[in-house]
């Protein structure tokens, strides 16, 4: 029975490691800048470390096609990111977040490569290891694998910084990685699929699969809006004050409360919803959801505003998420899942790094305010692409 569970196990391990790198970027590095003095230019420029998700598509057949050892394909590339991963915190932790921006920049886009990499074996993983009935449950543990990731690379990270220092807490990440990638060795590799026939769809994915170029299209305001969002959220906590490593914990719980709550019951929907009309809904709801946040923000008290504003932005990104995830997931073709879902994912990260890039720039010059406004105004527009398309691109669901 054990074994039987092995594989939903591993994944919520695999994931766990590969979002802590993404949380060490996208929270705790940030606060610290910030902390320290950084503009809100300067840090939400630094989040375009992210741009290695955005090209990941281009070698991402690479990743789908061959071994690497005899561990099979999915495990010797998951395996693989792990070392580089330890070796990229390794190397991070001898540098000094104050004075070496640069350095800090650079191996941050390297650790954010190896997460990319990673990412595309684990969707692979994902795809080809559970039925179509399973892959909204698929999402929601790759969702809580995010959650533990971003607790361990965000708040106990930011913690270890205040009690330890910064070389001996990323010393310690890197040891931790080290040990995830014990469970590479616990879970099965998947069943490969077999294709007729491979040079004839080497280039489909720009040339024919139009399901995959008008999905890119139908996320992209709600994706640049919600990552508008989340890039000001923890620091607008930074600006009234609050201790980083309490910014930290604020963003962890919330993490875990959406992924407990929001998450399993966005999951329950899309079992019994077809993947296009949960594209639709969930879009609506968030829209709704923001639209109703930013009003209410006029007239509450700035500081409980602003820690709420975290918990709504961590709730939009767990529907988001699982929907999304799911949606990619059902337009995937046999064979090649991990090119078409990284096709996708890196689409979405295409999208959240222009959100990134001007959120210092809109926050000083309108007020974080309006970051809460722009994403009702993203996700609507999603929604009412979705209606308009995704019923038409949806393939026929397998029994």
């Amino acid at each position: 029975m054990a074994s039987r569970y092995m594989p939903h196990i591993g994944m919520v391990a695999l994931a766990s490691q590969q979002y802590l790198a993404i949380a060490l970027i996208y929270s705790a590095i940030p606060v610290i800048l910030r902390a320290n003095g950084a503009s809100l230019q300067l840090v939400g420029l630094y989040s375009t470390a992210f741009f290695a998700f955005t090209i990941s598509f281009l070698w991402a057949p690479i990743v789908d096609r061959w071994s690497l050892n005899r561990l099979g394909l999915r495990r010797s590339w998951i395996l693989l990111t792990q070392v580089a991963a330890t070796t990229a915190l390794t190397v991070m932790a001898f540098l000094n977040p104050k004075t070496d921006f640069v350095q800090v920049f650079l191996v941050s886009l390297a650790l954010a490569s190896v997460a990319a990499t990673q990412r595309i074996a684990t969707l692979g993983y994902i795809t080809e290891a559970l039925d179509s009935a399973e892959r909204p449950f698929g999402a929601t543990l790759l969702g809580w694998g995010r959650v533990i990731g971003h607790v361990i690379g965000g708040a106990i990270f930011l913690q270890l910084i205040e009690i330890i220092g910064w070389r001996p807490a990323l010393l310690g990440l890197a040891l931790l990685v080290a040990v995830f990638a014990v469970w590479v060795f616990a879970i099965p590799e998947p069943l490969p699929f077999k294709a007729q026939s491979r040079s004839p769809q080497r280039l489909s994915i720009f040339r024919r699969n139009t399901g995959l170029w008008t999905t890119a299209a139908l996320i992209a305001p709600g994706v640049a809006g919600i990552a508008l969002a989340f890039a000001m959220v923890q620091l607008r906590l930074v600006d009234l004050g609050f201790a980083t490593a309490d910014i930290g914990w604020i963003g962890a719980i919330a993490n875990v409360l959406t992924y407990t709550i929001i998450a399993p019951l966005t999951t329950v929907i899309l079992a019994r919803v077809a993947p296009h009309r949960g594209l639709i809904w969930g879009c609506a709801i968030l829209a709704i959801g923001f639209g109703a946040f930013a009003i209410m923000d006029r007239y509450v008290n700035v500081r409980v505003s602003a820690v709420a504003s975290v918990g709504i932005v961590f709730s939009a990104l767990a529907v988001q998420h699982v929907t999304f995830t799911n949606w990619f997931l059902a337009l995937a073709r046999p064979g090649k899942a991990g090119t078409d879902v990284t096709f996708l994912t890196s689409a979405m990260s295409a999208f959240a790094l222009a959100g990134f890039a001007v959120s210092g720039f809109i926050a000083a010059r309108f007020g974080y305010r309006v970051t809460l406004i722009l994403p009702s105004l993203g996700y609507a527009l999603s929604g009412l692409i979705a209606a308009g398309f995704a019923a038409n691109l949806m393939p026929p669901r397998v029994a």
